[in-house]
């Protein structure tokens, strides 16, 4: 192979490498718009850990492309209102042969994760017994996504999520150290709920080291993430006084945290 050759395949490869062509699962939405208010919903509720301006952002995407699927799925995902819910999954089953390939992937996950939600709420006998199905289907989906996109770090995330509630906390941190990078690994979800597998697996020295880590490099001091992580680790120390101390934080932050409301929840009930 001649110089020429070599200088313009390199090239080729920096520029599919800069674009993320070869990383980033594509999304059928043509509006920019939409795809920015996508990633940011993302970020804040897995980096900052703010669900209100999450689901704002969804919202706020949904204007710019209603016919966009993937996102209106994430719109079911996080509202409260169970009718809202009720009405995007009969939509979402209705449309989604619109879509094919790994986005259709993506899409039936999300579909099914709207059904449990809905489940829980008017059948939760029903939804303890779906609830293995529904996330072994995940699993599925999500391993072969992830490993065609290495750099979609919130549907890595997530699939760590579901290794963990397959398999437990342990398997789950050994995917996560074999599955992301180390520069991933130090990205804010990942970071944070890497220590809570620690404090799962009672390593409270790492799970503490990693939540100091967390709320250091933290950009924005107003976010709710490293209150939320501090507290699941003080909940399983059994340290309930510190637990509460931080979910109260959290929920000052963003009283729409749904982990923090859970967390809230188990410190209460681990109080009686």
């Amino acid at each position: 192979m001649n110089l020429s050759a070599c200088y313009f395949i390199t090239i080729c490869l920096c520029f599919i490498a800069r674009n993320g062509y070869s990383q980033r699962l594509p999304l059928s939405t043509q509006s920019d718009s939409a795809k920015y208010y996508y990633h940011e919903g993302w970020r804040q509720v897995m980096d900052a850990g703010n669900y209100t301006a999450s689901e704002a952002a969804y919202r706020k995407m949904m204007m710019f492309d209603q016919r966009f699927l993937v996102g209106l799925s994430l719109v079911a995902r996080i509202t409260h209102d169970l009718t809202e819910r009720q009405l995007i999954e009969d939509l979402l089953e209705e449309r989604k042969t619109e879509l094919n390939g790994d986005e259709r992937l993506l899409l039936d996950n999300y579909i099914e994760l709207v059904k449990l939600t809905n489940l829980r709420e008017t059948n939760p006998e029903t939804a303890k017994r779906q609830a293995s199905v529904t996330l072994k289907a995940n699993e599925t989906n999500l391993k072969i996504i992830v490993h065609r996109y290495p750099d979609e770090i919130y549907y890595k995330a997530e699939y760590i999520e579901v290794i963990h509630y397959n398999y437990g906390a342990q398997q789950a941190l050994d995917s996560l150290y074999q599955l992301a990078t180390t520069s991933q690994q130090n990205e804010p979800f990942l970071l944070g709920y890497a220590a809570q597998l620690d404090a799962e697996t009672g390593n409270f020295e790492n799970a503490l080291g990693k939540a100091r880590q967390l709320s250091k490099q933290s950009r924005d001091k107003n976010s709710p993430k490293p209150y939320v992580v501090y507290s699941y680790i003080y909940l399983r120390q059994g340290n309930l006084k510190k637990a509460r101390q931080n979910v109260d934080r959290a929920l000052k932050r963003d009283p729409g945290n749904i982990d923090a409301q859970r967390l809230k929840k188990s410190i209460s009930e681990d109080q009686k």
